[in-house]
């Protein structure tokens, strides 16, 4: 019995280490709620917990977004920004939302955004919904999110206050 529950707790930690580590693709779908128009771009990710997260685009070539601990630096369509989250509350807020979303510590993101938050199995997958409990002019009006057996995302779904939704698909490399 003890030999078991070895194992078992052994099995837990590999698979927690799994999904805290991962290099793949992701596809992203970027919807404006008032034209309908959706831009849709593609790239690889890859994520070292706790504060690592590098995607780099494929389409359009040449963006990327990245989180190296407090320093978020982003180029989309050819402008630079880097932002130091330790003076910038808003892109603090998100940055800790991508991280704990993707690292599935998603209870940290509904205490960060003091929002609802359900978890329902669907298709096989642990599906997450988080929803803020109070309008903010700025920041996330939702989250939701789908984990793999493995408990490594697959599914995330950022929704803004200002009638943006982004659905990244993520494929992990095996």
């Amino acid at each position: 019995m003890k030999k078991l529950i070895v194992v078992t707790l052994a099995l837990a930690c590999s698979l927690a280490a799994l999904a805290q580590n991962f290099e793949g693709t992701f596809t992203q779908a970027k919807t404006m709620k008032v034209s309908g128009r959706v831009t849709k771009s593609e790239g690889t990710i890859s994520f070292t917990a706790p504060d690592q997260l590098a995607m780099l685009y494929t389409n359009p070539n040449g963006d990327y977004f990245i989180i190296d601990g407090p320093l978020v630096r982003m180029d989309m369509r050819g402008v630079a920004v880097d932002v130091d989250t330790r003076s910038n509350k808003l892109v603090a807020a998100q940055r800790s939302a991508l991280l704990n979303s993707i690292a599935g510590k998603y209870e940290d993101v509904a205490k960060e955004m003091d929002a609802e938050c359900t978890v329902s199995q669907k298709n096989g997958l642990k599906h997450v919904v988080i929803k803020a409990r109070k309008v903010s002019p700025k920041g996330y009006s939702g989250v939701e999110l789908d984990y793999g057996k493995d408990g490594r995302i697959s599914r995330m779904v950022l929704e803004e206050f200002g009638g943006i939704s982004t659905e990244y698909i993520v494929k992990i490399n095996k």
